[in-house]
């Protein structure tokens, strides 16, 4: 049986390593996400406080697949859909990817824990795809503390609000 695929932005693929939930999170589904967010998971001060490390080599042998994204998808997402929210590179990256792919946008859950991110999947009527790392963690087996040591962002309760805002015309 194949397992179900996970496009994963930056944020969750750096909470999921601090957590300790990235290879529970690898060997229950097929994570893929964009280079993008890989570049911006490798990349920054490794000295930095506070700032998580995620080796690009365990990084990238957890990932079913790196999907590339070209300036042609970019400029195709940005003129057809003038109503999205200003993304950081690697969420949008990702929603080219996914508005160039409709049909593989429709097998993929979507994680992310950005706001703009989120109401992007909402303009592309993809919202109901987006899924929390909280729920992604619990289903692949992680434990309690590291489902408890999620930031607020990352949980089932903060995407349930973001969703309704979205749903009410408040976000």
């Amino acid at each position: 049986m194949a397992k179900q695929r996970v496009l994963l932005d930056s944020c969750v693929i750096i909470e999921a390593f601090r957590t300790n939930c990235w290879k529970a999170l690898c060997q229950h589904f097929d994570v893929e996400t964009v280079q993008c967010c890989v570049d911006e998971c490798c990349a920054g001060d490794k000295l930095r406080p506070g700032r998580i490390d995620v080796p690009r080599q365990e990084l990238l042998q957890g990932l079913a697949r790196v999907h590339d994204v070209s300036d042609l998808m970019l400029a195709t997402l940005s003129l057809s859909c003038d109503d999205l929210p200003a993304l950081d590179d690697g969420e949008r990256h990702m929603m080219a990817w996914l508005y160039a792919h409709p049909a593989e946008a429709v097998i993929t859950s979507i994680s992310t824990a950005d706001r703009a991110a989120i109401r992007a999947s909402y303009v592309l009527c993809l919202v109901d795809r987006v899924v929390s790392l909280q729920q992604l963690a619990k289903t692949a087996g992680s434990n309690r503390k590291q489902l408890g040591d999620l930031e607020h962002q990352f949980t089932e309760d903060w995407l349930g609000t973001v969703r309704m805002q979205l749903k009410l015309g408040v976000l």
